[in-house]
């Protein structure tokens, strides 16, 4: 509720509105009977999510407009064109001025507070267009995006309830949602499948996360939408929106962060006209090697490079969007990582320091990865009175990636790839069939993937076309206060491979997968302040080339697929040959989720909770075998198997406001996971974590005309549904007789449980802004479950980061 001195100021606002119309009737637009168009929408607080009651809404250069009632909610009625900007205002707000055509959806306005770090922004619609309303969903703002501008993609979206990352070091990250991850959970970036080497936990996607608008994070599977790889979810990147009628903005900062030495520039700027609008930013980032609180962490070095820009051209009833963008990055993996004997590698496995520890530098020697991404994408909008909304998008990628390790011929590359993407879609959003609103569309999507010669070994992986043709339609009906929704998904994929045996030969093989994917939802307003959402979905998808033919050294293990090894009749593991669908059936996942959400929210706190259950025909997970000796030394061997798997989980998220300026969170993630078809743990699932965060305004000081402190602590508890532990030297020695049929075991224990604590500091006079953040507070040694190199050192240690912007 309002407090009565405020309600008074904006009923008397609203008053001298419309005194101010009725005394300057010249001014005011003069309408007919054919003036039929109407823009309804609501107005909302950016940070609260709460309505905004006797909000102002104007047609710019004009005395037509509205006020919000007291749910926020306004209608522009009466209107004589299709294409208006609108201008919102509220007392202690930020205006916010937005081009609004008669097609799009009604629009949320969500308007910052004027002391607030956040912008006003406005949403077409409170979901991205052609999602299911009843999965899952949350978001990251550009506001928030703002202070992480040096981290990945993974760590940016970890601290979401459900939402974390797996790794292979500090340079390399995946996000996992609901113990899913690799090419489970699709990346979209700028509406397009973000196309990259997405097999294993080695490669992360090429994004960087300073161009971003907002990202949007799905938790149940969106396969009907976005296709098999959404099996476990979906994370959607979105750059700048590209808004018409929008004065020139930009934005100009720097940091500095002490773990690594690093530094960072980034810049980016924009305008919006009224039928044109264009963007253009860049980033470039450099980080040498970080430190553990006890020990250097040599060779975890890295360098990124990014830009982007952005077109729009706007007409009446059509629209067209170009974007490109480019990332090149230079990683650096732990030297540590890679033994030379098989004494040293059970000692490197065993010791609480790595075994290499070298002065700091920004060097990235081997081990290293560089990769570079090319994304150009066109989108054309037409709008139909009669016919409804259609949309073509078309998209081209380009990814190059080459990995260095240490070996006698350091400077060949050991994997050497190009993968050209191509995606084409077309979306028909239709009238309204009685009741029913939804989404019909058709999808090309291809990938060629090349190994460049001059490695000197057997490619990691075959070359391969796939093709991929698809339709799906959405459909939701609206009953009073009940939202029903259906999706169906049909793919035909087809792939064609190219690879090499082990003496050089050549091999083929074509095969082909047929599946159809469903998903049905249901959400229910129980009143203003109660809201449920259950989704049941199916999902599918084909097993990547590493899961059917990786073979041989791969980072800090040798790994091979379901049809690069094999069993002889004495039991032991082979990989002399490449087998066939007729040898052995690598069956695709298929995947079925129903999830659940209950949120309750209010003026002064909101809650949160999820339940969910996924079940998983067929999932392929990669797991330790055997110490086996390579030309480089004995390397841990990993091999790629199937089970029928289980997860079970929840998350919750309680938020309070106890006052203007001080606002707590309490959040905690479970999941249980199970081989069900071998009645067995599952590897690397995340273990159980529950975090806090307190956030207070200060009042003004130093002359600021913003300043928010933030402190954020959490524990994440030891995983207690690990495998058993059978050591390197176990192994390397014979004590343990190891098949693939034997039961599943990991090299080390799982690491000990850990409390971290983090603190932030934001501030802003006039158009500078800036921060400082501490990482690790306390400067606590920990090993993270889900980081691959775990076996071989600590975490980096306190991080102090400082950072300074200027916007325009």
């Amino acid at each position: 509720m309002l407090n009565e001195k405020i309600k008074k100021h904006a009923l008397f606002s609203s008053f001298l509105f419309w005194v101010c119309l009725s005394v300057h009737p010249t001014r005011a637009m003069q309408f007919s009977d054919s003036c039929a168009y109407e823009i309804r929408g609501s107005i909302v607080d950016a940070e609260t999510k709460q309505p905004i009651p006797f909000a102002t809404v104007m047609i710019k250069n004009t005395q037509h407009g509205a006020v919000a009632d007291e749910q926020g909610k306004f209608l522009l009625d009466k209107l004589c064109g299709k294409g208006y900007t609108l201008v919102c205002s509220s007392v202690g707000y930020k205006p916010v001025t937005h081009h609004h055509d008669a097609h799009h959806k009604a629009p949320v306005i969500y308007m910052a507070s004027a002391a607030s770090e956040l912008e006003s922004v406005v949403v077409e619609g409170e979901a991205i267009v052609g999602d299911m309303q009843s999965i899952a969903l949350d978001k990251i703002d550009r506001a928030e995006l703002a202070t992480k501008t040096t981290r990945l993609l993974a760590s940016a979206i970890g601290d979401i309830q459900g939402v974390t990352f797996t790794s292979t070091g500090s340079n390399v990250q995946l996000p996992v949602i609901h113990g899913l991850y690799g090419n489970r959970i699709l990346i979209i970036n700028n509406g397009v499948k973000h196309g990259f080497q997405n097999w294993g936990t080695d490669h992360g996607p090429e994004i960087d996360i300073a161009s971003a608008n907002n990202i949007s994070i799905l938790k149940g599977a969106a396969g009907v939408r976005y296709g098999p790889e959404a099996l476990g979810g979906a994370v959607v990147v979105e750059g700048n929106p590209l808004n018409l009628s929008e004065k020139m903005y930009g934005n100009i900062a720097s940091g500095y962060q002490t773990n690594g030495r690093g530094y960072h520039t980034t810049a980016n700027m924009g305008a919006g006209y009224e039928k044109f609008s264009y963007h253009v930013g860049g980033n470039y980032i450099r980080i040498g090697d970080r430190h553990a609180p006890d020990y250097s962490l040599t060779n975890t070095g890295m360098v990124e490079r990014s830009a982007n820009a952005g077109f729009r051209y706007h007409l009446a009833q059509w629209d067209f969007k170009v974007y490109y963008s480019y990332v090149d990055q230079d990683l650096g993996l732990l030297r540590s990582s890679v033994a030379e004997s098989g004494a040293l590698f059970a000692r490197s496995v065993s010791t609480n320091e790595p075994l290499i520890i070298r002065d700091f530098s920004y060097d990235i020697n081997e081990p290293r990865q560089d990769a570079t991404h090319h994304l150009a994408t066109l989108s054309v909008d037409w709008h139909s009175a009669n016919l409804g909304d259609f949309a073509l998008l078309l998209s081209r990628q380009n990814n190059l990636r080459q990995e260095f390790d240490v070996r006698r011929n350091a400077e060949l590359p050991i994997i050497d790839l190009e993968l050209n993407t191509t995606d084409t879609r077309v979306e028909w959003h239709h009238p309204s069939w009685g009741e029913l609103e939804g989404t019909i569309g058709l999808q090309y999507f291809s990938q060629n993937n090349d190994n460049n010669p001059g490695t000197g070994t057997t490619p990691f992986i075959p070359n391969y076309n796939t093709q991929r043709f698809s339709a799906f339609i959405i459909e939701s009906l609206q009953r009073g206060s009940n939202t029903y929704e259906l999706g169906l998904r049909l793919d035909h994929e087809f792939n064609s491979v190219r690879g090499r045996e082990t003496s050089q030969a050549i091999f083929r093989n074509d095969y082909s997968f047929t599946n159809v994917t469903a998903s049905m939802g249901f959400v229910r307003d129980f009143s203003p302040h109660w809201k449920i959402r259950t989704n049941l979905g199916s999902a599918w998808r084909t097993p990547n080339m590493a899961e059917l033919y990786s073979f041989g050294q791969h980072g800090f293990k040798s790994q091979f697929g379901l049809w690069r090894y094999y069993t002889n009749e004495d039991g032991e593991l082979r990989t002399d040959r490449v087998l066939t669908e007729e040898d052995e059936v690598a069956e695709p996942e298929k995947g079925y989720k129903w999830i659940n959400e209950l949120t309750h929210q209010r003026d002064d706190h909101a809650l949160t909770l999820t339940a969910y259950t996924h079940f998983i025909d067929n999932f392929i997970f990669d797991r330790p075998v055997a110490v086996i000796g390579t030309i480089r030394g004995p390397m841990p061997v990993f091999i790629y198997d199937q089970a029928d798997a289980l997860f079970v989980g929840a998350d919750l998220t309680y938020s309070r406001t106890f006052t203007k300026t001080l606002k707590g969170t309490l959040g905690a993630s479970y999941l249980w996971s199970q081989n069900v078809r071998k009645n067995e743990p599952l590897i690397n699932q995340p273990p159980v974590n529950i975090n806090a965060e307190l956030s207070w305004k200060t009042p003004p000081i130093l002359g600021l005309d913003f300043s928010k402190l933030t402190l954020q602590a959490s524990y994440t508890f030891r995983q207690f549904q690990a495998p058993r532990t059978i050591t390197p030297g176990q192994l390397i020695n014979g004590e343990v007789e190891i098949t693939p049929d034997s039961e599943i075991f990991d090299f080390t224990d799982a690491p000990e449980g850990y409390f971290l604590g983090h603190a932030q500091w934001e501030w802003r006079l006039g158009s500078l802004g800036g921060q400082v953040e501490v990482r690790n507070l306390l400067n606590t040694p920990y090993r993270d479950y889900l980081n691959q190199l775990r076996y071989f050192a600590d975490e980096p240690g306190r991080n102090f980061l400082f950072t300074i912007n200027y916007k325009f």
